[in-house]
């Protein structure tokens, strides 16, 4: 059976389509970027000061790019000084994983965030971490 380019043409299309529809959807809509931080696994910890313009938060998104990684505790400090530390332990694929952290309290300015972390597959010594907010 030989296919014409149109056909061929077509079974692309179809398959794209498909490929981007089924893709995970790591940032859902409603979710605004905060920054893009690329850590090094000759650390095991990694502080992340948000800029002071940030508007109040209500949650956090995680999102994993470049390389797997394990983050095995997170601190979140608050413009007024007051930490919270969710209890969580997190295996995240790169560019397939995102997590949601629902901070206590109504809206709130995020100061700096504190994560601890290992690489999980030794790909390339670092990776790089999203941080959107709502």
């Amino acid at each position: 059976m030989k296919l014409s380019k149109e056909g061929l043409q077509g079974i692309l299309f179809v398959s794209l389509l498909a490929l981007v529809t089924c893709a995970p959807k790591l940032v859902p809509k409603g979710w605004d970027f905060l920054l893009k931080r690329e850590i090094s696994f000759a650390r095991s910890r990694e502080t992340i000061e948000l800029p002071t313009a940030a508007k109040p938060l209500r949650s956090l998104l995680i999102v994993a790019r470049v390389n797997d990684i394990e983050i095995s505790g997170i601190r979140i400090t608050f413009e007024n000084g007051e930490d919270f530390s969710p209890d969580l332990r997190l295996r995240m694929k790169a560019n397939v994983d995102s997590q949601v952290i629902d901070l206590p309290g109504g809206a709130r300015r995020v100061r700096r965030i504190e994560f601890r972390y290992r690489e999980l597959i030794r790909k390339t010594r670092r990776a790089a971490i999203e941080l959107w907010g709502k």
